[in-house]
């Protein structure tokens, strides 16, 4: 099926959804909006009374800004052309008194088309009252007159003031709330109704059943001529307007778009748009609506560019790391309070998938997509993919339990958390390029991961060496975003070498002749010991054999005797036998051969950090 037939029947099967409002992955307020609907941020709320006269206005919060508006089809998707919205507008459409207060249309009389529109919807059958009490109102064309009354638009004279200054603050006090509100001048503020009842209060006009219900059934008779919809195959009314809107309020990309005639669109095959493909109305609207919806409500946006993960209930999302997964899963302390092996992690997370899966109906498949724009204007579905649910989950287990390691995250303003698992898409691309790293770099680099994690790709050699170059230069960052990225770039490690797959754990093995592992092995017993010799005398100083880290990696046999030279006072000074005999154990594994110059891979990095936590773990249990 492809994207727009998917989101169609995702908008069908919650129908249900339609006007409420829930909560978002992040905390925020989303509504699956219904059709010929859209959402719009508000700045002024102008009160009438059931017999269309003005009673009070006021200037919107920000908080408090995102309404839901009745649209056509021209006004969904409006740029520069005057194409006037259902009932809630802009100054220009619904102020009758626009031009004598200074305001300029930039083509024709966008308050002459916005009235005519409304009088067709009020004297349709379908017309609802309070909806007339507003046309009473606007008739009058005393709008902007009203509102400066009211002390909710500033004007000089007879013109609105466009921006404000301190010079105006002087003249007129503290400067006026619209002017913190607006994103522009007064002129493009964007007005909503609501209807005043002696007793009752003010009653608004957007988010009401009755009169969203009113808008849709009047709308339906001004559809254009039906045709054959290549997505449901009947023939429906058909549009060639599509919406924008789609990431955000202020997102004017659209997916579909073909409004460029001169062999840019067309590519010289057609000639004619309608050509290419026929989509209606009441597919276009309810696809949109759910993409949406979707993307509100838990996509993942870096950059403009979205990733996006669904079924027909909550699912765990591609791009996030096995601690996110187990978030809100009562095993989650399980994986934080104590080291997990391998064995015990992938039982965990098999049964924290299959607590998803029972909530999805049986063979239920799973929706991924990525969208970004590449111009202000235009908007491409970059990757697209439909799975049964049980491939889905089968490849999502089997990224987590083999990008797998120990991490321990914290910075100087977060707080210390340590879980074993996968690291996040995200946080895998910013260990990769570093903190500072643009977002464009990072959103490409999530993009190509998550193909590794949905289509099970290798992952990219960029990747790989960006994780070990940088791993290997400790004094290249702070302390805790090497750690963060040494345990990154192990748990990458080990997916990209496959290492030990059929082992149960990520303890270390000291059986391993690798002499990528053993040599990393070496650098963690020299680390060990330098540190504790340190940490006694209290000196604070970052040891030899981290400072020679980036030489190791590149020339292993030659670094380590510079490494063991300086060690030897150390090894005196600490005289711990099991430390000593720990070198001469893992020297005697070197097969002659392999004990050369050679660069190292990351491999070496796995043994270095498994090495060293026994090591620290050994250290603890005697002192306690």
């Amino acid at each position: 099926m492809s994207w727009l037939g998917t989101l169609y029947q995702t908008y069908q099967e919650n129908e249900s959804q339609v006007g409420r409002i829930q909560k978002s992955n992040y905390g925020k307020e989303v509504v699956l909006l219904p059709i010929s609907h859209a959402y719009q941020n508000a700045q002024i709320d102008v009160a009438v009374t059931p017999m269309g006269e003005f009673y009070s206005a006021k200037v919107i919060p920000k908080e408090d800004a995102p309404t839901i508006i009745p649209v056509t089809i021209q006004s969904a998707g409006r740029t520069n052309k005057p194409s006037p919205h259902g009932l809630h507008d802009g100054l220009q459409y619904v102020a009758g008194d626009f031009e004598d207060f200074g305001g300029v249309y930039k083509r024709e009389n966008s308050y002459q088309a916005y009235m005519k529109q409304l009088t067709n919807w009020c004297d349709s059958e379908f017309g609802h009252p309070w909806v007339k009490s507003v046309l009473i109102y606007l008739k009058r064309g005393c709008l902007i007159e009203d509102l400066v009354k009211e002390k909710v638009m500033v004007a000089q004279g007879s013109k609105l003031i466009l921006k404000w200054s301190k010079a105006l603050e002087e003249e007129f006090g503290e400067k006026p709330l619209l002017f913190q509100v607006l994103p522009g001048d007064q002129t493009t503020a964007f007005v909503r109704f609501s209807i005043y009842q002696p007793g009752k209060g003010s009653q608004p006009l957007w988010g009401q059943q009755p009169i969203i219900d009113s808008f849709i059934q009047y709308y339906n008779t001004q559809l254009p001529a039906n045709g054959l919809d290549y997505v449901l195959g009947e023939r429906l009314p058909i549009t060639e307007n599509h919406p924008s809107k789609i990431r955000y309020g202020g997102d004017m990309a659209k997916i579909i778009s073909g409004n460029d005639s001169v062999n840019f669109t067309y590519r010289g095959r057609f000639t004619d748009k309608n050509q290419v493909a026929l989509i209606s109305y009441e597919v276009s609207q309810k696809a949109h609506n759910a993409l949406k919806w979707l993307i509100a409500k838990q996509g993942y946006t870096i950059d403009g560019r979205v990733f996006l993960t669904w079924g027909n209930d909550q699912v765990p999302q591609v791009e996030d790391s096995s601690f996110d997964i187990f978030a809100t899963d009562q095993e989650a302390e399980i994986l934080v309070s104590r080291d997990t092996t391998h064995q015990q992690f992938s039982q965990l997370f098999h049964q924290a998938l299959r607590g998803y899966k029972t909530k999805l109906a049986y063979n239920e498949p799973i929706h991924m997509m990525i969208l970004d724009a590449a111009t202000p204007g235009r908007m491409g579905v970059l990757y697209f993919r439909s799975l049964d649910k049980e491939v889905y989950f089968s490849r999502l287990e089997e990224w987590h339990t083999t990008c797998f390691w120990k991490h321990t995250y914290g910075s100087k303003n977060k707080q210390r958390y340590t879980f074993w698992g996968a690291p996040s898409l995200k946080d895998i691309a910013e260990a990769t390029h570093g903190m500072n790293a643009s977002d464009k770099m990072i959103k490409n680099t999530i993009h190509e991961l998550f193909t590794c994690v949905v289509d099970g790709n290798n992952i990219p050699m960029y990747v790989v060496q960006n994780l070990l170059q940088r791993s290997s230069t400790p004094l290249s960052m702070e302390n805790w975003e090497w750690q963060k990225t040494l345990s990154i770039a192990c748990a990458v490690m080990k997916k990209h070498f496959n290492f030990k797959k059929e082992e149960q754990s990520v303890a270390l093995d000291e059986k391993e002749t690798n002499r990528n592992y053993l040599f990393g092995r070496l650098l963690a017993v020299a680390d060990v010991i330098e540190e504790r010799v340190l940490y006694k005398t209290g000196e604070k100083r970052t040891t030899n054999a981290v400072r020679y880290m980036t030489a190791f990696s590149a020339h292993p046999m030659t670094t380590w005797k510079i490494i063991q030279e300086s060690l030897l006072p150390y090894q005196q000074r600490l005289q711990n036998d099991y430390l000593i005999k720990e070198l001469d154990k893992i020297t005697s594994l070197f097969i002659m051969q392999d004990y050369t110059d050679k660069a190292l891979d990351g491999r070496y990095l796995l043994g270095y950090r498994s090495q060293r936590e026994k090591l620290m773990k050994k250290i603890e249990n005697t002192e306690e």
